[in-house]
Formats: structure tokens, C-alpha cells, sequence
């Protein structure tokens, strides 16, 4: 969708929320798009908020992946999840090239609040290692679906993350990167090809680098001052406000 004659208020609303994206990712590594696309959805039609987050987060991705310890162990046990997403990816991009605004609005709205009733639920689900590449597989593509039509990949693959048994850390970091850049790179190029991210959607997406840069160097420093559990709770009190009124919307839309 087109972006020309955009109010100043609109550019300054959408820069805000694009430096709020990047300040989750710098201090938690992940939650860009969970909480940016249902700010600038506010504002601006579902797909085209959507489409602008292209670029941003294949180069917050990349920049987080490179900085990710011990890639090649990743990629040798995460393979099948990388495979699954591209294949997802691809179909979620079509997809969103046809879906309705109102059908994206809804389904983005439950992906946000599914994901965080399961963050505070006492459901844990626990993966053994048998089922590691069996679940990545079913994980990866749904995430992939969900991500190419929303540019939220998330939900799906931290749910799936946090389910594997003595994952550390530095793991988790490793792995989602890793994920992330086989989502996200696929993703952005699909949009390219199907024509959404062409014109003033992609200078837009250009531009929208160096907001999200700037919060992600903010949230780095910020991680060494704020402790993650307080800050994880916050993003959730966010996450299902945004949810929820994306889900509002969706319901009031025509």
C-alpha cells in the first residue's frame, strides 16, 4: 500500500514504535515485531506496517547473529526448524499478498495474545531430545505461516525454544538467531518478488534501519541495568494490550 502524503504525526508515531521494536531487541533479542507492527497498525494499514518491517529485521537479525557464539553446533542440530521456516515463510508471504485486512488484524491479534497466555500459564511444554528435530519441523513451519504473513516469527519459535529440556542461555541466543535469519532473510526477499516491497514501501523500510538501530543500541545498555525477568514482565503487560486492541480493530474493520 502506498505511503505518500504520510502526516507528520503518522512518520513520528511509526519512528517511535520502530525505536521501541529495536529497544525490546537489543535488551531481550527478541519481540521487534510483536510490539511494533500492532503500534503502527494504529496508524496505518495492517500490510503495509507489516511490509516496512522488512528490512529492519533482516538487519537486526543479522546483527544479532553475528554476534551469536558457537553458530555451526546451531546449525547442525537446528537444521530441520531452519527448512520448515523457509518453507512456511514462502507460503505466509503469498498468503498476505491476497489476505483481507480485517482476516490479518485477527490473526495477528491471537498470535500476540496466545503467545503471551502461554508465558504466564502454568503450561510448559517439554520436548525430549527425540523430539527436538520432529518438533522443529512442525514449529518451523507454523512459525514460518505466521511470520511470512505478519513478520511475526516469535511466538511460534520461543514457544518451541523454551520447550527443549537444558537449553542454557547463551543457547537459546545462539539458536534464535540463527532461526531468525532463516525466516526473516526468505521473507523479506518473497515480499520483494510478489511486489509489496517495492516503491515507497521499501525507501520506507530503508529508512525504518535506523530507528530500530538506534533502540537496539539503547536496549543493549539497557540490559546490563534492568534485570530480564522485570523487564520480560513489562513487554507482556505490552504484548497483550497490543493484542487486544489489535483484535479490536480487526473486529471493528468495515
Amino acid at each position: 500500500m502506498p505511503l505518500d502524503n504520510l502526516a507528520v504525526d503518522t512518520i513520528l508515531w511509526c519512528t517511535f514504535a520502530l525505536a521501541c521494536g529495536g529497544l525490546i531487541k537489543g535488551t531481550l533479542g527478541v519481540g521487534t515485531p510483536l510490539l511494533t507492527v500492532p503500534m503502527m497498525v494504529l496508524v496505518m494499514p495492517a500490510q503495509s506496517a507489516v511490509t516496512l518491517m522488512a528490512i529492519p529485521i533482516v538487519v537486526a537479525n543479522l546483527w544479532q547473529a553475528a554476534d551469536a557464539p558457537d553458530i555451526r553446533s546451531v546449525i547442525g542440530r537446528f537444521w530441520p526448524t531452519a527448512a520448515a521456516l523457509l518453507l512456511g515463510t514462502m507460503i505466509g508471504a503469498r498468503i498476505l499478498y491476497v489476505v483481507d485486512e480485517r482476516t490479518l488484524l485477527f490473526l495477528v491479534g491471537v498470535c500476540v495474545i496466545t503467545f503471551t497466555l502461554l508465558q504466564v500459564s502454568s503450561f510448559k511444554l517439554q520436548l525430549g531430545p527425540r523430539w527436538v528435530k520432529p518438533g522443529g519441523v512442525v514449529f518451523g513451519t507454523l512459525s514460518g505461516i505466521i511470520g511470512g504473513i505478519s513478520s511475526m516469527f516469535g511466538p511460534m519459535l520461543i514457544v518451541y525454544m523454551m520447550s527443549l529440556k537444558n537449553l542454557s542461555k547463551d543457547e537459546f541466543v545462539s539458536a534464535i538467531s540463527f532461526l531468525y535469519v532463516c525466516a526473516v532473510v526468505p521473507w523479506a526477499i518473497s515480499l520483494f518478488l510478489v511486489g509489496l516491497l517495492r516503491g515507497p514501501l521499501l525507501w520506507g523500510s530503508l529508512a525504518a534501519i535506523v530507528p530500530v538501530t538506534l533502540g537496539m543500541v539503547l536496549g543493549q545498555q539497557l540490559r546490563r541495568k534492568i534485570s530480564e525477568a522485570r523487564f520480560q514482565h513489562l513487554m507482556l503487560l505490552i504484548l497483550l494490550i497490543s493484542g487486544s486492541s489489535m483484535m479490536w480493530r480487526a473486529w471493528s474493520v468495515g
